[in-house]
């Protein structure tokens, strides 16, 4: 199985210490998987955050530690911006709809805590 990470995970995995938030059963979804991947969303949100002063590192510090830490880059592309906009699955953030929609389009599981999201189907994995 090749799992996306959302943003909340891809900050879980990097925290020097992931909080108690991180259960056994995504510890044991990432390990078992035959590749992990990130979006370049999930940067740009990071980054977002980073701005606002709601997170320390910079987002290049990010990006470069997923790299080192065997996690795949999946870029945006055209294809998943627009299927964000066509979904018809209500969701107000504009991150996850993309996330969802690159992992739709490039078979993935999306590994997520977000409950609006679990509704979505089968390409969403829940903790």
């Amino acid at each position: 199985m090749k799992i996306l990470l959302d943003t909340h995970f891809v900050l879980w995995v990097l925290a020097d210490k992931p909080p108690p938030a991180f259960s056994a059963k995504a510890i044991s979804l990432i390990d078992a998987a035959d590749e992990v991947y990130f979006s370049s969303a999930s940067i740009w949100e990071i980054g977002l955050k980073w701005k606002r002063g709601k997170i320390a590192r910079k987002p290049r510090q990010f990006f470069q530690s997923a790299v080192e830490n065997g996690l795949v880059e999946l870029p945006v592309d055209i294809d998943s911006m627009i299927l964000s906009c066509e979904l018809q699955h209500a969701h107000s953030d504009p991150f996850d709809r993309l996330l969802y929609a690159q992992a739709k389009l490039n078979k993935l599981r999306l590994l997520t805590v977000d409950a609006t999201l679990k509704g979505f189907g089968t390409v969403v994995l829940s903790p």
